[in-house]
């Protein structure tokens, strides 16, 4: 089998042998060709150079997924705005919901215009010149899509003071996720991922993780299957330890095929409840060891997963997005250790 065929094997529960990697690589396609973070978003965005960043850290680190394309929010063509620093990330600097007044005047379908366009045309170009890795659309899940629209301190008070409000906020954040999902993946991809960083109960809590969160995410994982696609979740927080374990047994109820753990869970936790029942995603702390090295930790945290999750459907990740400034050579030296305890096969 070649890398997809591995990935999405997996990710179906098909087969434990090899381990394939996926980066989940935003934005950090453009270190590896040391443009500024301009040459791709100044103006109209550059699809050409986007599907050439991402298939140049392929290159580099050998992985058996990629998202497609420099991948950044969906928010200008409805109201919101966007900042960067020459060589640093997008990021949101005006919510088109600020102003609630406007949530029924916005079309989701605006989405489909603007950067959206120009990361699927990234995407297309990338299925065409590498069908043999499989492609994963990147989406926020419900309640962090809600936090870019809305702005997450003022979705927080919200949640506290104005459930009507944050229920309207949440449907339009699960209809913007659904038209995202529909233009982006659509005979281009083979799995979804739902980046979910704000879909976290430490921060929520558990009533509203289990509200807002898993009941999105359950038609979200519905409409991704009715695509003949699959779906990753990656929510953050603490899912492994014994009171949090009914979360992690409710999200994977929701029909999710792969699960991705974030930073402060322990393996055994997680085990315990996706066993046989969806595939596990997880590894190295992007923005500690990975980070910060050096080269003889990084190794020994991938000897970890490994053997932690021996005979488990396992995918190994970081342990969140890799977007500008992560070290090349730390990445590197971890994907040429799983690749030489996965028997050299890449």
């Amino acid at each position: 089998m070649n890398s997809k065929e591995l990935f999405l094997a997996t990710l179906r529960m098909e087969q434990k042998e090899y381990v394939p990697f996926f980066p989940r690589d935003l934005t950090l396609g453009m270190d590896s060709m040391n443009i500024p973070t301009g040459a791709i978003f100044d103006g109209e965005y550059n699809y050409k150079l986007s599907s050439r960043c991402t298939l140049s850290l392929q290159k580099i680190l050998k992985s058996d997924a990629t998202v497609g394309c420099i991948a950044s929010y969906s928010l200008q063509s409805i109201g919101g705005a966007l900042k960067y620093t020459e060589f640093g990330i997008p990021y949101v600097s005006a919510y088109p919901l600020e102003d609630i007044s406007r949530i029924d005047n916005i079309e989701v379908a605006n989405i489909r215009n603007g950067i959206v366009s120009g990361m699927k045309k990234a995407s297309e170009i990338t299925k065409k010149e590498r069908p043999d890795l499989a492609l994963v659309t990147n989406v926020p899940g419900p309640m962090t899509m809600a936090g870019f629209v809305r702005g997450l301190e003022t979705l927080m008070m919200d949640l506290l003071i104005n459930v009507k409000i944050a229920d309207r906020i949440l449907k339009f954040s699960t209809d913007m996720i659904f038209e995202e999902i529909e233009y982006m993946a659509d005979d281009v991809s083979d799995a979804v991922f739902l980046a979910s960083a704000s879909d976290n109960p430490d921060m929520i809590g558990s009533d509203k993780y289990l509200h807002y969160s898993l009941k999105n995410v359950k038609k979200i994982s519905d409409k991704v299957h009715s695509m003949n696609l699959l779906t990753i979740y990656h929510p953050h927080g603490v899912f492994s330890t014994d009171d949090r374990q009914h979360l992690l047994k409710a999200s994977v109820n929701t029909g999710i095929d792969g699960f991705q753990f974030a930073e402060g869970n322990e393996s055994e936790g997680i085990k315990e409840i996706c066993r046989d029942k969806c595939a596990i995603l997880g590894g190295v702390m992007t923005h500690t060891t990975l980070l910060l090295g050096p080269e003889n930790r990084i190794i020994r945290d991938v000897n970890r997963y490994l053997n932690d999750m021996e005979n488990e459907y396992y995918i190994m990740t970081c342990s969140c997005s890799l977007n500008r400034g992560q070290p090349l050579n730390y990445l590197k030296t971890m994907t040429d250790h799983l690749h030489v305890c996965n028997g050299g096969k890449v």
